[in-house]
């Protein structure tokens, strides 16, 4: 994003602060509470994951040829590679044999020996190696290889489609997204591991929390809102994805600043919000990546929360410092949104109220539903 763009947002921050309101949607918006409980809408939506490009990583997890690194959607095993003329690949991550994972984590390998029969593929997927080959007369050494799915990086991401024969077009996905999202440059930022949240609340839940701030001055009074202001945000749609500035609570103090002076980062944290299902947020220091899936039914779902840090991890104090940051903001996430809309996913499961109802106030919150129901009629009209 230029200084330009930045300072104009810093400006509409501003205005809002100021005047103590936030961008507003033209009317109330309601969705049936069935959107998160119904076992024919919780199909559909994994349906509608399974065919939309999957950002899953950042591009620094896979930094040099010869790293790899694995990653599970939906319950399904991926390794993704890159080969020494420095392409990504991207595998099932199951043994042709008896589909045992062919390997886990991360790291530095050529090849990779499945751990149950040391059958053995090199980071192209192709099978390398092969014990007792005499009970395999139709195995072939060389020509058989891993299933492999389209993948890319993209804006200082990494991405997969989960349908092999999909054709994975991420700048068409992006549209204007695209230019921004890697200016930023947070995929290429040192990363800092994961953490996996398999909470009792549907996956529309969780998105929910991060597509509005209304919530801060009473969810998060001594964590967020002491730093972020509360029902102040800037909003702006592109396409199917939608981009949040929450103002923090020091953009009062431009006031009597000149504008050449502002340094706009310092100031707000920038949330994207990318259809169907990831969820970007910004900040000086951070850049938090959250892959937020359906899980095995409605009332359940997986957050995998990923951080990556502009700052040199190699002083030991700033990587501990790093580290806390991440421990912290997942804390707050895991303690105060998800375990309070546990109660919001036990009522819905009730039956007691038909619906549930955004205010003028959620903009980013009206707009993933809406652009969720149209890609689902969109679908369905196909079928």
């Amino acid at each position: 994003m230029d200084h330009d763009q930045l300072i104009d947002l810093t400006r509409r921050a501003l205005k809002l602060a100021r005047d103590k309101t936030t961008d507003l949607a033209p009317r109330p918006h309601t969705v049936d509470a069935s959107d998160y409980t119904s076992m024919q809408r919780h199909l559909s939506d994994r349906a509608l994951l399974l065919a939309s490009p999957q950002l899953v990583g950042y591009v620094s997890e896979l930094a040099a040829p010869g790293a790899y690194c694995t990653k599970t959607v939906m319950g399904r095993s991926i390794l993704l590679t890159r080969t020494s003329d420095e392409v990504v690949r991207a595998f099932d991550n199951v043994c042709l044999h008896r589909q045992s994972p062919v390997v886990t984590g991360c790291g530095t390998a050529k090849r990779f020996s499945c751990p149950y029969h040391a059958w053995t593929y090199d980071n192209t997927g192709k099978l390398v190696g092969l014990p007792g080959r005499e009970g395999f007369p139709d195995a072939t050494v060389k020509s058989d290889s891993l299933t492999e799915l389209p993948a890319a990086e993209f804006a200082g991401f990494l991405w997969v489609a989960l349908d092999k024969d999909a054709t994975l077009d991420v700048a068409a996905h992006l549209g204007p997204l695209a230019d921004e999202l890697d200016s930023w440059g947070i995929g290429r930022w040192s990363p800092l591991g994961e953490k996996v949240l398999d909470a009792p609340i549907n996956w529309k839940l969780a998105v929910d929390t991060f597509a509005e701030n209304y919530h801060f001055a009473t969810v998060h009074r001594d964590t967020f809102a002491t730093i972020a202001r509360s029902n102040c945000a800037v909003f702006d749609s592109y396409g199917p994805h939608h981009r949040l500035i929450f103002p923090l609570n020091a953009i009062l103090e431009l006031e009597n600043v000149p504008e050449e002076q502002w340094d706009p980062f310092h100031n707000m944290v920038v949330i994207y919000a990318l259809f169907p299902n990831i969820v970007l947020s910004v900040t000086i220091a951070n850049g938090e990546l959250f892959r937020i899936y359906p899980g095995d039914e409605p009332g359940r779902s997986i957050t995998v929360h990923q951080n990556s840090t502009p700052l040199d991890l190699s002083e030991e104090s700033v990587a501990a410092g790093a580290q806390a940051v991440f421990e912290y903001a997942h804390a707050t996430v895991r303690d105060e949104d998800y375990r309070l809309v546990e109660g919001l996913q036990a009522n819905l499961m009730s039956g007691a109220r038909d619906h549930l109802v955004f205010g003028r106030n959620e903009p980013g919150l009206q707009h993933r539903h809406i652009t969720w129901a149209e890609a689902l009629a969109a679908s369905a009209s196909v079928g």
